[in-house]
């Protein structure tokens, strides 16, 4: 797996400036925080020889030494470590939905690291991420428009995934109207992001499905709760679902 470069940390930097008072914040709360909310891993959780530091937050510092928030014009350095610009804050604010979707869905490190990049060297400003709807009567606090996009792909990931009327947990084989009868069993299996999943402005929820479909599982609860506790990542499915099968 590829180290995490300088421009991939730059937005979850400037949305942990954003929560901040004053918007400021030093180098150490931020190699503190961004550890705690991306749980690096592989390399860049490493130690450096003859260090304290990982590559991670070896990386962070970087952001200083290079200048790397000044040269973009996000944020300035200041006697209490760097501060967000009115700039950085309007890039914030252009993707504080994809943020949050990123962070809150406990997605393996790789996987952010990914979207970052993405959403980094897309240019565009109107990242509109789905979030994962585990049943239909599900409550959730997240705005309206997302959960309806939500809704609608996961309709669309059931009837694709769905075979002769039958569809299964992909990791465990668990059927839930096999086992609780058809009243009791409809509608249980949720659909599990492998890796976050964008809509751009311009697309069609069907459109963003076409492209989703190799992105979505139909999983049970348990299998779903196990994957996200344990930030089972893309790479990492095939030998989950080898391991609980065998």
């Amino acid at each position: 797996m590829e180290r995490i470069t300088e421009n991939q940390l730059v937005l979850p930097a400037l949305y942990l400036m954003s929560k901040s008072r004053d918007g400021i914040i030093n180098t150490s709360e931020l190699i503190s925080k961004l550890t705690d909310i991306m749980h690096p891993t592989g390399d860049d959780a490493k130690i450096i020889t003859g260090r304290n530091d990982t590559y991670f937050s070896q990386k962070v510092r970087n952001l200083k030494s290079h200048d790397t928030f000044n040269r973009q014009g996000v944020a300035v350095n200041c006697d209490g470590g760097f501060q967000l610009t009115q700039h950085g804050a309007d890039y914030v604010e252009a993707h504080k939905e994809a943020i949050d979707y990123l962070l809150g869905d406990n997605f393996s490190y790789e996987d952010v690291i990914d979207a970052l990049d993405d959403i980094y060297t897309s240019g565009r400003t109107s990242e509109l991420p789905f979030e994962e709807i585990v049943s239909e009567g599900r409550i959730t606090p997240k705005k309206v428009n997302i959960r309806e996009r939500s809704y609608r792909l996961r309709k669309i990931a059931i009837e694709h995934f769905t075979h002769n009327n039958i569809i299964s947990c992909d990791c465990c084989g668990f059927n839930f109207p096999s086992f609780y009868g058809p009243i009791y069993g409809k509608d249980c299996i949720e659909i599990h992001h492998i890796k976050p999943i964008f809509q751009y402005e311009g697309d069609t929820v069907e459109q963003v499905a076409e492209k989703a479909i190799q992105n979505l599982l139909p999983v049970c609860p348990n299998c779903h709760r196990v994957i996200h506790k344990n930030h089972i990542g893309s790479s990492d499915i095939a030998e989950f679902k080898n391991r609980i099968r065998n």
